[in-house]
């Protein structure tokens, strides 16, 4: 494990990209092991506002190095990051006029949880099995509520009125999913491997705007004075209260939205939908735009072959094999490799819910011939 890669961590500065990464890495007992040691020692910085002992944390930190030092396979240039770390850790711990704001994970939590990360940077990991639990700023003031995997945020009359956005982020991680209320009343439903940005109170008179990497649907709160905006990689969709599907996640080669009741306007390049330059979509219709030549299509469709996730079900029609491989690995949290081009085209139709990966692939099996492996978290595909 890179050292590099914990502090750019630890100080928020990791890109989207190299986050799945990061997350991958962990995966290996010896890396997780490393990062909960460094964890645990800036956890210590996290409690200096209470009764923090300043020189056993010094301590637990340098003989971490020492250790650390001892290990004739580590190369000099780690063990001089090392050093950097301690020296710029040491010195925060003797300083009394620094205040560290980065918050992480605790050392206990797991990668592969549902995370909510606050405007000052810290990160709050969202257990499913938490009936009740109040969602707080760093000031102690409550935002929302959480209720196992859903979050009601507070609606905008029981606050005072915000003169400043304040974004939250929420990252839901492959195999998992998660639903929010939004302080307007509007209801996300954010499936796996998806983020979400969005403000924890909407500013009157402003327009309602979130940003998502990844797959959600919004049942969104009518208020034809603010109009919702969900901006995502290449196209925007604007509306005043509808029911839609949003899918953009960075590895899939186009974005779409799929509108189930009402209207939405779908746009790209600019700030705000334009009804005469702009397309509208009616119900049962899709808007895709192909990330290779930025191409807007409009098409009909059935909508419950886009919004079953929702219910937990995994549907399928006429698709990929390789498109719908794609949505095993977010549904499943599993790496799938194709060792088999030939099969990567050819179109499927099935509907699963309980099942588990290795039953839906014997499925698909069963009707093209096909062999897999499966060692841990990684399956391959081969003839």
């Amino acid at each position: 494990m890179d050292i590099n890669q914990i502090l750019k961590y630890l100080n928020n500065e990791m890109s989207e990209d190299e986050f799945i990464e990061f997350e991958k890495s962990l995966k290996d007992e010896q890396n997780l092991n490393e990062f909960k040691k460094y964890i645990t020692t800036n956890h210590y910085v996290e409690l200096s506002k209470n009764d923090f002992d300043h020189q056993n944390a010094s301590s637990i930190l340098q003989n971490y190095i020492q250790s650390t030092k001892s290990r004739t396979k580590i190369r000099k240039n780690r063990i001089n990051n090392y050093l950097k770390y301690a020296a710029v850790f040491i010195g925060i711990l003797i300083s009394t006029t620094l205040v560290y704001k980065k918050y992480v994970l605790d050392a206990n939590s797991t990668v592969n949880e549902v995370t909510l990360q606050l405007e000052n940077g810290e990160f709050k990991t969202i257990k499913e099995t938490q009936l009740f639990k109040e969602i707080k700023n760093e000031n102690g003031v409550v935002l929302g509520v959480q209720e196992k995997s859903k979050i009601v945020y507070k609606k905008e009359s029981d606050t005072i009125a915000n003169t400043k956005l304040v974004i939250n982020t929420l990252k839901v991680p492959n195999g998992k999913k998660f639903q929010l209320v939004l302080s307007d009343g509007t209801t996300v439903h954010v499936n796996s491997g998806s983020t979400l940005k969005f403000p924890v109170q909407f500013i009157s008179g402003q327009t309602r705007e979130v940003e998502l990497s990844g797959e959600a649907y919004f049942e969104v709160a009518r208020n034809e004075k603010d109009p919702f905006i969900v901006s995502t990689n290449g196209i925007k969709t604007e509306v005043l209260g509808t029911k839609f599907n949003v899918s953009s996640y960075a590895n899939d080669s186009f974005s779409e939205v799929v509108l189930v009741e009402g209207s939405v306007g779908v746009f790209k390049g600019k700030k705000r939908f334009d009804k005469n330059t702009d397309q509208l979509l009616k119900p049962n219709q899709k808007a895709s735009l192909l990330k290779t030549t930025q191409n807007l299509n409009i098409s009909t469709v059935y909508t419950e072959n886009y919004i079953a996730w929702v219910d937990g079900i995994l549907l399928f029609k006429n698709e990929s094999f390789e498109s719908i491989m794609k949505k095993l690995e977010r549904h499943y949290d599993k790496k799938i490799a194709i060792n088999y081009q030939k099969i990567k085209k050819e179109k499927f139709t099935g509907r699963f819910d309980v099942e588990n990966i290795e039953d839906v692939l014997k499925t698909f099996k069963s009707n093209t011939f096909f062999n897999f492996s499966i060692k841990e978290n990684e399956i391959i595909i081969n003839p």
